[in-house]
């Protein structure tokens, strides 16, 4: 869930991030809809770890 948009799990079927330096990055959202990107300010690695746990494939 972003600030606009909600995305069901099910539509999900994988996340990346690539930091561009220490103070932000982009999240990619992938998607059945396309990919989403997203700023971030931290390495959303523990999101990641917690997605991979119950994600549906």
């Amino acid at each position: 869930m972003t600030e606009e948009k909600e995305f069901p799990i099910e539509q999900v079927f994988d996340l990346s991030y690539k930091m561009l330096s220490n103070q932000y990055g982009f999240f990619y959202l992938h998607t059945t809809k396309g990919v989403i990107s997203l700023h971030i300010k931290d390495a959303p690695e523990e999101f990641i770890k917690k997605f991979r746990t119950v994600e549906k494939k």
